[in-house]
Formats: structure tokens, sequence, C-alpha cells
């Protein structure tokens, strides 16, 4: 009697650092698109979603974009499956040689003006009506850190902004 030959059992390739592909670009976007309405209203994106192909604990920054006053900020963020737990962060980009004010500027650290404080594989801030306004009348500028604390896969933000009357 012959044996029968293992099964074999295919392992999926592990997701490669880097930008996201076109499929995981579509459908990040269409998610934004999807959760606009409700958590951004009002609000047009401004500039391209930022996405990446992250390993797990690893930060990736967004294209630097300048808050300016008069304007309202909502940042949503997204991640495919095998992440299950998404940060983001908005800081000042210090070593952009940016003018700011001079008390941030002389304390000569990066600081953080937001923090996602959602659980899960989706965030935002300063989503719906509490969106953030920059104060200040110099125009700062700034990144969004994104980093998949729990799983590797792929993870995105899109900015959002309103003139706020």
């Amino acid at each position: 009697v012959d044996a029968a030959p293992p099964p074999t059992v295919v392992v999926p390739p592990a997701p490669v650092a880097g930008p996201c592909d076109a499929v995981q670009m579509a459908a990040m976007t269409t998610m934004f698109q999807g959760r606009a309405t409700a958590e951004a209203p009002g609000m047009q994106p401004e500039g391209a979603p930022t996405c990446n192909v992250l390993p797990e604990g690893t930060p990736a920054s967004s294209q630097i974009f300048m808050l300016q006053q008069g304007y309202c900020y909502t940042i949503l963020g997204a991640s495919l499956p095998a992440v299950s737990e998404l940060d983001m962060q908005l800081e000042i980009d210090m070593a952009g040689g940016a003018q700011l004010p001079p008390a941030l500027a002389a304390l000569n650290i990066k600081p953080i003006l937001l923090t996602d404080s959602e659980v899960g594989p989706n965030g935002a801030m300063g989503a719906k009506q509490a969106c953030y306004q920059w104060a200040f009348p110099i125009p700062a500028a700034v990144r969004v850190t994104l980093k998949s604390r729990t799983g590797t896969g792929a993870v995105a933000a899109q900015v959002y902004k309103k003139k706020k009357f």
C-alpha cells in the first residue's frame, strides 16, 4: 500500500514593508470615504492619504503639511486585517526649519499636538464636532505618524480640513 503524500501547507507571503500597493490604497480610500460624512462632516481631504505596510511597532510618517489659523482639522486612520491596534499622532515637524511660535521653538522638542485615543484597527483625531484648530497666527509644518501597535500590515491616514467660521 502506497502512503499518501503529506498535505501541502500554503503559507501566504509575509507583507512587504513599504508603500501600499494599488489594491491596498483603493481599500483605504474607500474606507475613508465611507467614514468622512460622519467623522469629518463638511470637510475636504487635504492631500492624498498616507498608506504604508508596517511591521508591528514600526512607525511611518505622512508628508509634511501646514496647519493654518482659521481652519479646522480631522485626521482619520485605518488599517487592513492583520493590524488590530493602530496608533496615530499629529506632531510639529521641528526638523523642517518651520517657523514656530518662539515659545515652541525655544523648547527644541517635537511637540505632539494630538494623539489617537481610540482602541482598535481604526482611529480618529479631531473627529466629528471636536476638530482641531491651530491657535497661532503663524502656520506650522506638521506630520501624522502612524504605528501598528499590534499586527503587521497596511495602515493609512487621511487629513481633512475646512474653513472655520
